[in-house]
């Protein structure tokens, strides 16, 4: 008697007629796939979960954090201030090219891997890459010649904004390198071997920690570079990185293979990854926007309010990397086996991954309402903002739960290739953070509103987001409009 996952018949791989057989299409490994398709849930997505926090926790905390530390030592509160300008649109690239675009490249190589079609996944990463490129030029283009309008725009000027804009041509110069390195990530998070990209991470975050004082302040015949080195810095082992991935998949140690030999170019497959990666790619924008507005609404309230909602809310931001690591094993497992026609077990991967990231993403929340001067201590020892962050994480901590549940069930949707449901949901937590924020700022007192208020509307947003996702995802809307593939059972019924 074979379990279900075995008894499902893969589909007969559709290989394009736009995609040359010359192209490398070596069989994925069987143990690989197989773990994907019959292994025990829980612990393959720990297992697949745990470099991608490794990951996660270099592209949005170490590498950051040893930049302004460097910095800092060289240029004092205004080179640090021109870094924190730069900041959000690093975070907002990073979210675009690993979550949005990068999800759709992981997911769309998991279902062709899935459904057998060895060729079209091979293709994909060649596509991805021309669709890395172009994201890449938009980027620089806006960042290199808008810069000193945006960061003029962001409040910057004199030394603040001339700091901003040397690090920020320096970083944003390379951006085809960044775009590349999360292509290949994404690639190589497809096919489910995610254990090399925290190898290569934590080795390429090693020689970015040697190059940054190197370059910044000079060594040898190396003249000192200022802040720009720190940007370039991070460009040179983001390249590094990008070429020991594209070396790792060229030479067939994934389940494809990145190769240039006999390729042409196929409409279908850029609207493979297109179809999900451009709808994808608003989620990002739309919560920065919502977190930016917050973070007006609380400045409106005063510096020490302020300072408050800041501390608060980097625990928030610390449950992002979990949840995205968390988003990498659902992207391969549910993509790999709705490729497979096996949709049972890839909705059981869906809410078992949820439960897990709530669970967690929960227990952290709970830490923050119960025990908030522990998590203020680390950042400030002034009572008034250990009194303000306890009054926002006590209201808000228990709707941590929410968020990681709608960040891994957006991951789900996005796995199958579904991205209204995930936009549905951040739009409806932007619209909630908007409408409550601005009402418990002008409509109520200052007993009901406040800070207070405002982190009743924060969490009411995140609650909304998790909710509505899960509603979405338990009505069955992350299935596919087609028609199922047969079981192999069905089909000889047939």
């Amino acid at each position: 008697m074979t379990n279900g996952s075995a008894s499902i018949a893969h589909p007969t791989p559709a290989i394009s007629a736009a995609v040359s057989p010359t192209i490398a299409t070596a069989r994925p490994p069987a143990a690989r796939t197989r773990l994907l398709l019959e292994g025990p849930i829980v612990s393959t997505l720990l297992r697949l979960a745990a470099p991608n926090v490794i990951v996660n926790v270099v592209l949005i905390a170490v590498t950051a954090t040893v930049d302004a530390h460097f910095v800092g030592r060289m240029g004092g509160a205004e080179a640090l201030a021109g870094l924190s300008l730069v900041f959000p649109l690093i975070m907002l690239m990073q979210q675009m090219a690993n979550s949005s675009m990068g999800g759709a490249i992981a997911s769309a190589i998991a279902r062709a891997i899935g459904a057998g079609r060895h060729a079209d996944a091979s293709a994909l990463v060649v596509h991805a890459v021309i669709v890395a490129a172009a994201m890449a030029a938009i980027f620089m283009a806006v960042l290199l010649i808008g810069g000193p309008a945006i960061y003029g725009l962001m409040a910057g000027a004199g030394a603040t904004q001339a700091a901003a804009l040397e690090y920020s041509n320096a970083l944003f110069g390379g951006a085809l390198v960044y775009w590349l390195l999360s292509t290949f990530t994404s690639a190589v998070r497809g096919a489910g071997q995610a254990t090399v990209l925290a190898v290569v991470y934590l080795s390429a975050e090693a020689l970015h920690i040697a190059l940054v004082p190197a370059l910044m302040f000079g060594i040898g015949p190396l003249p000192p570079l200022g802040i720009s080195g720190a940007g370039l810095a991070t460009v040179i082992s983001f390249a590094a990185s990008s070429a020991v991935l594209a070396w790792y998949i060229a030479t067939g140690r994934t389940a494809i293979r990145f190769t240039l030999r006999g390729v042409r170019l196929d409409r279908r497959l850029f609207a493979e990854i297109l179809r999900v990666g451009a709808p994808m790619s608003l989620q990002p924008i739309i919560n920065n926007l919502t977190l930016a507005l917050l973070t007006s609404f609380v400045g409106a309230l005063g510096a020490a309010q302020l300072a408050g909602f800041g501390v608060a809310v980097r625990l928030e931001y610390l449950l992002y990397p979990l949840a995205f690591g968390l988003g990498a094993g659902v992207l391969a497992m549910v993509g790999t086996n709705i490729g497979a026609g096996n949709l049972a077990r890839a909705e059981r991967i869906a809410w078992t991954a949820a439960a897990l990231a709530a669970g967690i993403t929960g227990c952290i929340g709970l830490f923050g309402a119960t025990l908030p001067d522990i998590w203020a201590s680390l950042f400030t020892a002034a009572p008034d903002v250990h009194a303000l962050v306890a009054r926002y994480l006590v209201i808000t901590g228990g709707s941590y739960v929410f968020l990681g549940l709608g960040l891994v069930l957006a991951t789900a949707f996005q796995a199958a290739g579904r991205p209204l449901w995930p936009l549905v949901g951040i739009t409806s937590r932007a619209i909630v953070v908007a409408v409550g924020g601005w009402t418990a700022l002008h409509l109520t007192s200052s007993e009901v509103g406040g800070l207070g208020g405002l982190a009743v509307a924060a969490g009411a947003g995140l609650a909304v987001y998790g909710a509505s996702l899960a509603a979405a995802f338990g009505a069955g809307f992350w299935r596919s409009a087609g028609p199922r593939p047969q079981t192999a059972s069905a089909a000889s019924k047939a």
